[in-house]
């Protein structure tokens, strides 16, 4: 009976258990690895924790008829899950607020990873699987990881056809096709514009929430507990917009300092346009210098008004105090010209400033992009030259929805549904 079991396949035998044990104290290391991973976000962090397993894989691919290629397999899929989960969460939800933080896909991603660790822990105190247990999960992992959607596309069950795919690309190649990725998701994505995008529509928020407030009557005008409430609510929202403006231009200026250089021309022509939009927009330059005061609390930057009407609808807004802000202005020797505030005929809006600003902002990212990615056509032709070496239409349906996803083909790197659309577009 001892002989029949050996001729199954890998089971019991000291070599195949010592290969499985290797992996199993990979998936210990890959755990604790996880936790070492800096990603501002789950498409990072995903992307990182893919690669790293992705590395180990194509680094030493176990044998198709050992057990250790169901743990090799299966932390691709585990990894392939969370991006899968991350693209689809991005998509269906619009507010950035509700979707999944990197918290929760790192914990769900370890939690699925804990599962596949016990379990391969479990073959070496019991036994390992026959051979027909590993072809037929083999299989059934390497289906979902390849199974495409695709008309007339069959699934491919060979897992020396994944490996050898991944281990044709050279560490050249790789990093060639993940820089240009990682380039034009950088500039699609505009994560600080999208930053002062999400910002104001949380001042939104509270505005209407306020007006709603008197609307249904619930606290008094002049009670002053409900009236501190209201104005701290909407100061911090004001904060946090004046802080996306100043994030936006910091990062834009480190981006390109990182790019070209402190010193180079790209940096100070980036430099140069934040200059231009301060002096061409009355609301930019104030709404700039406005951040200051209210970051230290100074409360004589601006006014608040809440009207409740008996009749009609209720009235939220914030005035910039034109005579602070031009006093201030000139105690920090600011080239802002704050004669123009003691000219106006009234407080200006500042609700009103952060609207008018936005088609100046989105005109100014426009201007960015053209010196911070300046060799776009190179970074598509790559990715088009990645998915051609994936089987052309077909790698580029695989490559739609994320790396290894459970439904879709098994591809590196993971390329997002955007850049995917900008690089079929492109001309």
């Amino acid at each position: 009976m001892d002989d029949d079991q050996n001729n199954d396949g890998p089971r019991g035998t000291a070599p195949e258990e010592e290969r499985l044990s290797v992996w199993v104290d990979r998936v210990d290391a890959y755990l604790l690895a996880l936790d070492a991973i800096d990603a501002d976000d789950p498409f990072d962090f995903c992307a990182e924790a893919w690669e790293i397993w992705q590395s180990a894989v194509a680094a030493d691919p176990p044998p198709e008829t050992s057990a250790a290629v169901l743990v090799a397999l299966g932390g691709l899929q585990a990894v392939a899950r969370a991006m899968t989960a991350s693209t689809l969460d991005y998509y269906r939800t619009p507010n950035a607020r509700d979707r999944k933080t990197l918290t929760t896909v790192h914990a769900s991603l370890k939690a699925c990873l804990g599962t596949l660790q016990r379990e391969s822990a479990r073959w070496l105190l019991e036994s390992l699987p026959t051979a027909d247990e590993i072809t037929a999960r083999s299989a059934t992992l390497v289906a979902s990881l390849q199974a495409t959607n695709a008309p007339g596309a069959s699934p491919i069950s060979d897992s020396g056809i994944v490996f050898d795919k991944v281990c044709a690309l050279t560490d050249t190649e790789n990093r060639r096709y993940r820089e240009a990725y990682d380039r034009l998701r950088s500039m699609l994505n505009r994560e600080s514009l999208q930053h002062i995008t999400d910002e104001s529509d949380t001042l939104s928020d509270v505005v209407l929430g306020i007006v709603l407030d008197l609307q249904a009557s619930r606290g008094s005008t002049f009670d002053e507990n409900v009236m501190a409430e209201r104005k701290s609510k909407i100061r911090s929202a004001l904060i946090a917009v004046t802080g996306a403006l100043h994030t936006h231009h910091e990062q834009s200026v480190k981006a390109a300092a990182k790019a070209f250089g402190y010193a180079s021309a790209e940096a100070k022509a980036v430099e140069r346009l934040f200059d231009d939009a301060k002096r061409s927009s009355f609301e930019y330059r104030w709404l700039d210098e406005l951040h200051e005061p209210l970051q230290r609390g100074d409360n004589a930057a601006v006014t608040y008004q809440f009207t409740a009407r008996r009749h009609g609808e209720p009235d939220v807004d914030v005035h910039m105090d034109r005579a602070y802000m031009a006093q201030f202005a000139k105690s920090k020797n600011k080239r802002l010209a704050p004669d123009e505030l003691v000219m106006m005929g009234s407080d200006p809006s500042v609700l009103d400033m952060i609207k008018a600003i936005a088609p100046k902002v989105n005109s100014l990212q426009g201007q960015l992009d053209a010196i911070l990615y300046p060799n776009v056509a190179d970074d598509v032709a790559a990715v088009k030259e990645l998915i051609a070496r994936f089987g052309g239409q077909n790698g580029l349906d695989a490559l739609h929805s994320a790396p290894g996803s459970t439904d879709k083909p098994w591809m590196p790197p993971h390329l997002s549904p955007r850049v995917l659309s900008f690089v079929r577009t492109f001309e």
